[in-house]
């Protein structure tokens, strides 16, 4: 365990300081839309900052796997394919807590200590997971999404899954785009030399 965060630390650090970066944009598209207040935009421009968010994190993953995966054949050894969703988790750990303590917010009664505490972390999570700003506000059973508790905790799913799936087609040195084959004139037919 001590081996797997002194190596993947700076990757899941890495990958929190994107989506800090991302968050950010997406607070500013969504009080941008809010201020036009066009709703249809506001759900546009935030499913477009979720998918930007998740494709750096596939990148980051992708080239972490393909690492791991060269390393690993090189010396036969296993591949570890768990290591991908780990350090997604890892990487999403500040979204967990908070989640965790907004959850007993939706129990607890307005205005006790408690509530309140929960409405701070509610806050944070929602700047941390600013690029969902827009899908959050959407209606769901008469309320929007975000005054739900467990949509803190599903909106962690999707980075955690990229990440995880990427590490592995990383590993087999797979290419789900052709953005991360490299451009060698000298290499060509899927990175194979002339």
């Amino acid at each position: 365990m001590k081996d797997f965060f002194k190596r993947y630390s700076y990757t899941a650090f890495k990958l929190f300081l994107n989506q800090f970066a991302i968050a950010l944009f997406g607070v500013g598209l969504a009080f941008a839309c809010a201020g036009a207040g066009n709703d249809t935009l506001l759900l546009v421009t935030s499913i477009g900052a979720v998918v930007f968010y998740l494709f750096l994190q596939y990148t980051v993953m992708w080239e972490i796997g393909a690492k791991d995966g060269i390393s690993a054949a090189a010396k036969g050894t296993g591949r570890g394919l768990w290591r991908g969703f780990a350090i997604g988790g890892l990487a999403n750990s500040l979204n967990l807590l908070c989640a965790l303590f907004v959850l007993p917010r939706a129990f607890a009664a307005a205005g006790t200590a408690l509530y309140r505490i929960g409405g701070a972390f509610e806050f944070i999570a929602r700047m941390l997971q600013g690029m969902y700003m827009g899908i959050m506000t959407r209606p769901f059973h008469g309320a929007q999404l975000h005054d739900f508790a467990w949509m803190y905790f599903a909106i962690i799913v999707p980075a955690v899954l990229v990440c995880g799936l990427a590490y592995i087609i990383g590993s087999y040195n797979l290419h789900a785009t052709n953005i991360l084959i490299p451009k060698n004139k000298d290499v060509k037919n899927n990175g194979r030399p002339e």
